[in-house]
């Protein structure tokens, strides 16, 4: 089977419609997926290695550890088949081509930090499956119409307690984003991962990224894997350290206004002091009324002022309730100023 446009596999379901790009083990065509009407894109082994057994095994296994992810930054895998006696993977289409084109032809890059967050959130979840991806890169990180990363190509990843498939000495993955220890021959882990996504990051971020964005690609890009961040979870952690700050900041501000009741009380007790004072008032309800105002005042003065030090300043003393009448009206005034300077 050669694939060209027009031609199609599965029976017809998956039609060829042009070549997206190729590398040294498979080539990648853009397709549609004719069953359920979608753009698709599909990835076929090389005729060169379609019957060499170790490269159809690692076919096999990218199509397994691939499709045993669900993460919206993971390129989802929906089919895996052979035709010809060529296999083919079939993944989610994304139209905005990789990062690593982007950063050779000078397009416009995605933003640092989010790129961070959703690379990290992709390694958090592949690892918590029990896989290490072995191979993070910019080409191997899609964007789609809107920017968002969707990392890619699983094809030396392999389950972190398996034997590696390589021959002694041989190093899997690209040199330039590799952790040093790999590179010496150590086996991959997550912390080598994280090394590579910390290059990755490193490369759109420039020269003089923000100060937290720095710290942490100074500890994901540290030469000994000890001093990186024990997981991707604890790095994100890492990046968004101040965020509670940010997210009690209101709170605490509204802590610094406890007055703002009294304040909004005090134009009611004004009018009610206009009542109490017309002749045609019964003396005895008015007295009975300030006493009950009274106490709702001292009462919010306490709760807004909390527990307060030995040395604040006391406030006002009540005015007896056998205090003549006007004299009762100026110590709720008083009392009113004082618990609203407070």
């Amino acid at each position: 089977m050669r694939p060209e446009r027009g031609v199609t596999l599965a029976n017809g379901r998956y039609r060829f419609e042009r070549h997206l790009g190729s590398g040294g083990m498979a080539s990648v065509w853009l397709a549609e997926d004719t069953t359920l009407q979608r753009a698709v894109a599909i990835k076929l082994i090389a005729d060169t290695l379609a019957d060499d057994e170790r490269w159809l095994a690692r076919f096999q296994r990218e199509a397994r550890a691939a499709a045993a992810l669900s993460h919206p930054h993971i390129v989802k895998v929906f089919d895996f088949g052979i035709e010809d006696h060529r296999p083919y993977l079939v993944m989610a289409h994304v139209p905005g081509g990789s990062l690593g084109d982007r950063l050779q032809d000078g397009g416009a890059l995605p933003p640092a930090a989010r790129l961070a967050r959703e690379l990290l959130g992709a390694l958090a979840h592949v690892h918590a499956a029990g896989i290490v991806h072995r191979d993070v890169k910019p080409g191997n990180l899609l964007l789609d119409e809107h920017d968002r990363s969707q990392l890619t190509d699983f094809g030396i990843a392999r389950p972190q307690d398996a034997t590696a498939m390589t021959q002694t000495g041989m190093v899997m993955g690209t040199m330039r984003y590799l952790a040093p220890e790999v590179a010496d021959g150590a086996p991959a882990t997550e912390r080598s991962d994280l090394y590579s996504a910390g290059g990755v990051i490193r490369e759109v971020a420039g020269d003089d990224p923000p100060p937290r964005l720095r710290e942490l690609l100074d500890a994901l890009t540290a030469d000994d894997p000890e001093r990186r961040p024990s997981s991707a979870g604890d790095a994100l952690a890492r990046l968004d350290a101040d965020a509670p700050t940010r997210t009690l900041a209101p709170l605490r501000a509204e802590r610094t206004r406890p007055t703002a009741p009294l304040e909004r009380a005090k134009p009611a007790v004004r009018a009610l002091d206009e009542v109490i004072r017309r002749p045609w008032f019964v003396p005895a309800a008015g007295i009975a009324a300030i006493v009950l105002l009274a106490v709702i005042v001292i009462v919010l003065a306490a709760g807004g002022g909390g527990s307060g030090g030995a040395g604040e300043q006391a406030g006002p003393s009540p005015v007896p309730a056998s205090a003549p009448l006007d004299e009762q009206l100026r110590g709720l005034d008083r009392a009113i100023d004082a618990a609203a300077s407070r």
